[in-house]
C-alpha cells in the first residue's frame, strides 16, 4: 500500500469532486490517475510510427544502362578497418 499526501487544496478538491461525479471512492480515482500517468510515461519509450503500404509507395527506378561490366567491382573494398571507417563517417556527419 502506498499513501499519497496532496498538499495542494485545489488539486485535492478536484480529485474529490471528480470522485463524487463518477460515484467512486477517492482512493480508486487516485489509483486510476496514477495508472494513467504511468501508462503515459511508458509510451514515451516506444517508437511510434505509421507503417505505410509498400505497394502503394512503390516506384520503379529508371536508369540508362551504359553497358559497363561491373561484375568485378566490390563496393567498399578500399576499407580495411570497417569500425574505424563507420566511426569517422558518423563523426563527419554530426559536425
Amino acid at each position: 500500500m502506498l499513501a499519497i499526501k496532496i498538499d495542494n487544496p485545489e488539486i485535492e478538491s478536484k480529485f474529490k469532486e471528480y470522485a463524487r461525479k463518477q460515484k467512486k471512492s477517492l482512493e480508486d480515482v487516485v489509483s486510476e490517475a496514477m495508472k494513467l500517468f504511468l501508462d503515459l510515461h511508458k509510451k514515451d519509450d516506444e517508437l511510434v510510427y505509421v507503417k505505410k503500404d509498400p505497394i502503394k509507395h512503390l516506384h520503379k527506378i529508371e536508369f540508362e544502362d551504359d553497358g559497363e561490366d561491373l561484375s568485378d567491382v566490390k563496393p567498399y573494398s578500399h576499407v580495411d578497418d570497417v569500425a574505424k571507417y563507420v566511426h569517422d563517417l558518423r563523426r563527419v556527419r554530426t559536425k
